[in-house]
């Protein structure tokens, strides 16, 4: 017996291979598996055992019962695989098609957006939420019905055990049908695609299985497991595009109200999925626990500001599961004509686990074919992956530790956005260092030990250290003009680099201006803001009054001194406190509801505008950009150009954009507090 098991073993024609889970992972091992088989003219047999699958009449793959315990991401990676294999799923199965990822920092967030070329989409995997109206198809049961029309045959059962077959060099699964006696169904091969979720909440080791299996090959050891929370809400097509407009939020700033490690929110049509990592969540045991860690979470203050008066009160859970995720790979995952796939092999940390799905069922049904079902073979052809995870998940753990110790600092996760704003601010996109870094972690669409490398690089470093100098110089800004964040969000207002001439030329045109190409002192801000235009003009009318929040400066006052708000000729003037120094701008052109253009003195400089947009956006909001430029006098005399240059120094480009960023937030936090 040791001797046969030692030789090469193939399949031949007519074999039979058996497939323990009807998942991602072990549809995508049929699907492959059978056409390279008919690629090399080999006829075989391919079966798929999973309780809860099963087929009509017309052979058609039924809704899988029940939850399939995962998020439901398609990444950009996973999606170009898809179609170049002709298995992409249709609309029918795509909720959303996301344009951005944003990661949460506790200073601020990051907008990543989804580069041209890739597709970053959410989908559902089985049939829960139930009642569904739209996307009714969960992508599982879509991936399944391409194997079956590859050929595969469905048994809806489970499998229990598997073992040797007494006489044979097959191996023997025992079934348990959801009606009827069990019984053994032999195979020449046999690919255990079941996941770590055939027990939720329980771990894997307990598996009656995985154990069989591990009595087969004694050194097996099933992937280490995390437990997770997913929950879904529906809060309605129209809600989630008023505030998650095709964008998912992935959330890694702490709190001391739950202990998270780790929160997505992914928008599927009417339904919101939520996904919780976390020591509060590995100490969650009772049903309680659950229902606690989902009120705090909708309840803590970034989310509120995410999604507003959400609650499980006025939006209740539609369905929750507490999964496992594995979080590294088995030991010993193959034997002679035995191997696992997909998460019962092992996943990437935290991200993409259909993609790595993917890859090993695909590298596993090529070894089958063209290398060899014995060991060795096995080992020669599909051992690599199982090295790939275990090596991917050890650079994952220090990409990810070192992210979330940065984004959970106040003072390193401003230093990170500011070293991000600024690579959006003068570098094209696909120039950022630290961007493109931040958008492979988002979206899963690389290995981790490429993330590492690109982390090392000096590029990025040159880039957080540009962005330290500039937060400290920022702080002390800030300090010398009394400026306080504590009662106003920090939101992203740069506008990148491809962007700028776009927006200067959709702000101008309305007025019938023309701006400057390149004046001496430019800045430009946009911000998206929850509220109605009429509410946000309201807003720009107390500039300079005592109700306004904004430009409240120490050193400065900032004073309306005639006219009535928004109206054409009113002035506003800005004093030096203690020095007989003022300037004063006056608002030359109005259009209710939508732009001031403000034009300044002469004193101090020449050419000068400031300018207020409000424009709106595709998901019902309105986007406000605020611009400012003009030219600095020169002087005519050498002892003019003398004194220019140095009232130049006192007035720093960088100051602008400390003061109207804290203004531009500050007026979003009023408009939003009505409409919210």
């Amino acid at each position: 017996m040791n001797s046969q098991l030692r030789k090469k073993l193939t399949l031949n024609n007519g074999a039979n291979i058996a497939v323990l889970g009807g998942g991602p992972a072990g549809s995508f091992f049929a699907i492959l598996l059978l056409r390279e088989a008919k690629k090399v003219n080999l006829n075989v047999s391919v079966s798929i055992i999973d309780k809860k699958a099963e087929l009509d009449l017309n052979n058609n793959v039924q809704q899988f019962k029940g939850c399939n315990f995962c998020a439901g991401i398609i990444s950009p990676r996973l999606q170009k695989e898809l179609v170049r294999e002709k298995i992409s799923p249709p609309d029918e199965v795509l909720c959303e098609k996301f344009t951005h990822i944003w990661i949460h920092g506790l200073w601020k967030n990051f907008p990543l957006k989804v580069p041209a070329g890739d597709d970053l989409i959410s989908v559902f995997r089985g049939s829960l939420p139930s009642k569904r109206k739209k996307f009714p198809r969960g992508f599982d049961p879509f991936i399944l019905q391409k194997a079956v029309d590859e050929g595969a045959n469905i048994i809806n059962a489970e499998a229990l055990a598997i073992q040797y077959t007494s006489g044979s060099n097959k191996r023997s699964i025992t079934i348990k049908p959801d009606s009827g006696n069990l019984f053994n169904l032999e195979a020449d091969f046999v690919c255990i695609s079941t996941g770590v979720n055939l027990n939720p909440g329980k771990d894997s080791r307990h598996n009656s299985l995985l154990e069989s299996y591990r009595m087969l090959n004694p050194g097996f050891r099933p992937p280490q497991t995390r437990a997770c929370l997913i929950f879904e809400l529906k809060p309605g097509s129209k809600y989630l595009k008023k505030y998650m407009n095709r964008e998912i939020y992935i959330i890694v700033s702490g709190t001391q109200r739950l202990d998270l490690e780790h929160a997505a929110l992914i928008p599927k049509g009417d339904y919101l999925t939520v996904a919780l990592t976390g020591k509060s969540i590995d100490k969650a045991s009772l049903p309680e626990d659950t229902d606690n860690i989902i009120k705090t979470f909708l309840s803590l203050d970034n989310i509120q500001n995410i999604l507003p008066h959400i609650d499980i009160k006025n939006t209740p859970v539609a369905c929750r599961c507490s999964p496992n995720m594995a979080v590294t790979p088995s030991t010993e995952p193959f034997s002679d004509r035995i191997a696992l796939a997909g998460d019962a092999l092992g996943a990437r940390l935290y991200r993409d686990g259909l993609f790595s799905a993917f890859i090993t069922a695909q590298e596993l049904a090529k070894t089958v074919i063209y290398k060899g079902i014995d060991k060795k073979s096995i080992a020669e052809g599909y051992g690599w992956v199982g090295d790939w995870l275990k090596k991917d998940n050890r650079y994952g753990k220090l990409v990810i530790g070192s992210i979330h110790v940065a984004l959970k600092s106040p003072l390193l996760s401003r230093i990170l956005y500011q070293a991000f704003a600024t690579e959006m601010k003068f570098k094209k996109m696909d120039r950022w260092p630290l961007g493109s870094v931040l958008w492979k972690i988002g979206s899963g669409s690389s290995d981790y030990r490429e993330v590492f490398n690109d982390l090392m690089k000096t590029s990025v470093f040159i880039s957080i250290l540009r962005g330290a100098i500039k937060t400290f110089r920022n702080i002390l800004t800030e300090h010398f003009f009394g400026l306080n964040w504590e009662s106003y969000g920090r939101y992203p207002t740069v506008i990148i680099k491809e962007k700028r001439d776009y927006f200067k030329k959709s702000i101008s045109e309305p007025l019938g201006i023309k701006l400057d190409k390149s004046p001496d002192m430019e800045r430009m801000y946009a911000i998206k803001i929850r509220a109605s235009s009429d509410r946000i003009f309201e807003e720009l009318g107390k500039f300079g009054s005592q109700k306004g929040k904004f430009l409240r400066l120490r050193f400065v006052d900032v004073r309306r001194t005639s006219g009535l708000p928004n109206q054409e000729g009113s002035v506003v003037s800005y004093n030096l406190r203690g020095f007989p120094i003022s300037m004063g701008i006056r608002l030359v052109k109005t259009i209710a509801g939508k732009a001031l253009l403000y034009e300044p003195s002469e004193l101090f400089a020449t050419n000068g505008k400031l300018l207020f947009d409000i424009s709106p956006t595709k998901d019902g909001n309105n986007r406000l950009v605020i611009y400012t430029a003009f030219d600095f006098r020169k002087g005519e005399n050498f002892f003019g150009k003398i004194f220019w240059r140095l009232f130049k120094l006192l007035f720093p480009d960088y100051a602008h954009d400390v003061v109207w960023n804290h203004a531009i937030c500050s007026i979003k936090g009023e408009s939003e507090k009505i409409e919210l």
